[in-house]
């Protein structure tokens, strides 16, 4: 059994505490995942948020992108052994298609999903005879 001594344990020891930091600041970046897709002459982002109340959440939309941010309180006495989940997340998605701004949008927020649909502008879908 291999025995590590001061200094070395020491910068061990700190780097695994600063590792749960880093990892929460990624998962900052790359959360919420998203989902979207087109839907009758409409795109919908569906972004998986559980835990995050409905009232801090907040959409930002224009034509072209859409930006999705919430927060949420953690309880500070708790005695917490390990905490991965952000507390605060902001993403900003690029949309593959341009949005008809004249079209009212949506957003709904349930089982912890927030489900946003707004018109794709110049989108027609024709009938087949």
């Amino acid at each position: 059994m291999t025995t590590v001594y001061g200094p070395l344990r020491f910068m061990m020891d700190e780097f695994m505490k600063n590792a749960g930091e880093r990892g929460k600041e990624i998962l900052t970046f790359l959360y919420p995942p998203v989902r979207m897709y087109e839907d009758n002459g409409e795109l919908v982002i569906e972004a998986d948020m559980p835990g995050f109340p409905k009232k801090e959440i907040k959409v930002v939309a224009n034509k072209f992108s859409m930006e999705i941010s919430a927060s949420r309180k953690t309880e500070k006495e708790l005695n917490l052994y390990m905490d991965q989940r952000p507390d605060n997340v902001r993403k900003t998605i690029k949309l593959p298609v341009e949005l008809d701004t004249d079209k009212p949008y949506t957003a709904k927020y349930s089982d912890g999903v927030l489900t946003i649909r707004a018109a794709i502008k110049g989108l027609r879908t024709l009938k087949v005879e």
